[in-house]
């Protein structure tokens, strides 16, 4: 795929070609939006090829597998899971706090444009 995306203006005015070139075996076009992909254009046949890959690899709900080596003792692990947890809960505090304002706001909002 090309580094910088066709934009879709240019897309549209060589459509047909663009059709016909991956359709006979060309490579991707990658069609984007102010320098970002948006989508990608490829043939029917490599289309095929990639829904039935898709569709033969592994499930939707994966599963690992294997051994695990412990390299701390069991008090470590549940001490760091601990540790994780506290950081985790303060960042949801903080997040829910930083909130908090703009609720308000908009609440305050409602009830000016209910009254009015």
């Amino acid at each position: 795929m090309p580094s910088q995306p066709l934009q879709v203006s240019e897309a549209r005015k060589r459509l047909s070609a663009l059709v016909e070139r991956v359709a006979r075996g060309g490579a991707a076009v990658t069609i984007g939006r102010y320098g970002r992909e948006r989508a990608v254009l490829v043939g029917a046949e490599q289309y095929a090829r990639l829904t039935r890959a898709a569709k033969r690899g592994s499930p939707r709900r994966q599963t690992l597998e294997g051994t695990m080596e412990l390299l701390c003792t069991p008090e470590e692990l549940v001490a760091e899971s601990r540790r994780l947890g506290e950081l985790w809960l303060t960042a949801f505090e903080e997040s829910a706090q930083q909130l908090q304002p703009h609720r308000r706001a908009r609440r305050t909002s409602r009830r000016a444009s209910r009254l009015t």
